[in-house]
Order: structure tokens, then sequence, then C-alpha cells
């Protein structure tokens, strides 16, 4: 697993869903499992693969 990168295994209706949206709403856990503010961002699909990149830099939760 590359810095920042997470996994995770997709039905192919969920990839459809979440891929052919062009923004979505994302909350990162905190260290106690709590969820902070979501943001929204962008998602692209590319295959079986969905990329997100930090909405205010890489140091950014």
């Amino acid at each position: 697993m590359t810095r920042g990168s997470r996994t995770a295994s997709w039905a192919s209706d969920e990839l459809a869903a979440v891929g052919g949206a062009e923004e979505l709403r994302l909350a990162s856990s905190r260290p106690d499992g709590t969820l902070r503010p979501y943001v929204t961002i962008r998602v692209v699909r590319a295959g079986d693969g969905l990329y997100v990149r930090s909405a205010r830099g890489p140091a950014n939760p």
C-alpha cells in the first residue's frame, strides 16, 4: 500500500454508483474512530479503481 492509499473491494453496483458520481462527500476518521466533518471532493473511476485526492494537500487526513 502506498502512502495515503487504501484498498477496498467494491461490488459492481457500488462501483457503478460511486464511479458515476462527479462529486462525493467524504469524511475521514480520527484516531479515536469519530468522523471529521465531510468535504465535497471529485472522484474519478479508472477501470475497477476509484480515486480521490486530499482536499487540502497530502498532509490533510
